[in-house]
């Protein structure tokens, strides 16, 4: 259960969230939805540990995220976030094999008496991806490639907690559906959750067994699928 009580947020003199609560429970999509601007992608921010909430916190299994305005890095790795740009989340001058083996190395993902490129090799299976594809840098791979790869980057810590910020929005509509098929069969189906930041009304409505409507302010009402009161 990842939870959110009570968050504010400014920047300057605007005001982002305000007083946002939520709850995301284990193996569910929850759509967080919004015209562009309103703070989805700041509330993500916060649940990552890149910008503080000015007040409130984050829990996850009752445990605050957010402590005198730190963040603790071992619960948030159970976190993970793919947005909108994957390239952005790709070193450019690293063949895609360098960059799992660095990630692997650095976090000690490999089990005792596994090697690194069977893990690799089994993730990109996860992610329906070729092995072939670790010969590749970032540019010479498609947008819907580098977001399954990103993917698949991800699911070496386990998360409990992936959120898709925007993730599909500039992929055609036969990629976001593979995508989306492709976290709900490696995420949901062992436990994990699903956090879909989107301004699309339809996607939210089509995936997500529970919706969070941002409003102006950072307000957030809660709704379920087919609930024909949500509207901006």
């Amino acid at each position: 259960m990842i939870e959110g009580k009570g968050l504010y947020k400014s920047f300057g003199d605007q005001r982002v969230l305000s007083d946002v609560s939520f709850q995301i429970p284990e193996g569910k999509i929850v759509g967080f939805y919004g015209r562009s601007g309103i703070g989805k992608t700041t509330l993500a921010r916060i649940l990552c540990g890149i910008v503080p909430p000015d007040a409130g916190n984050v829990y996850r299994n009752g445990t605050p995220l957010w402590v005198k305005n730190r963040y603790d890095r071992k619960l948030g790795l159970k976190i993970q976030q793919v947005n909108q740009q994957p390239f952005a989340s790709l070193d450019p001058r690293q063949k895609l094999m360098d960059g799992f083996r660095e990630l692997i190395r650095y976090h000690h993902f490999a089990e005792p008496g596994e090697s690194t490129e069977h893990l690799i090799t089994s993730q990109l299976k996860e992610v329906n991806l070729p092995t072939d594809i670790l010969r590749q840098f970032p540019y010479q791979i498609s947008g819907g490639e580098a977001q399954r790869v990103v993917i698949a980057r991800c699911l070496l810590f386990k998360p409990e907690l992936l959120i898709l910020d925007e993730a599909t929005s500039m992929l055609d509509v036969s990629t976001q559906a593979n995508i989306v098929g492709l976290v709900k069969r490696t995420q949901i189906e062992r436990g994990g959750s699903v956090m879909l930041i989107s301004h699309a009304r339809d996607l939210v409505e089509a995936l997500c067994d529970r919706i969070y409507l941002i409003e102006n302010d950072g307000i957030i009402r809660e709704h379920f699928p087919g609930d024909r009161k949500m509207k901006l």
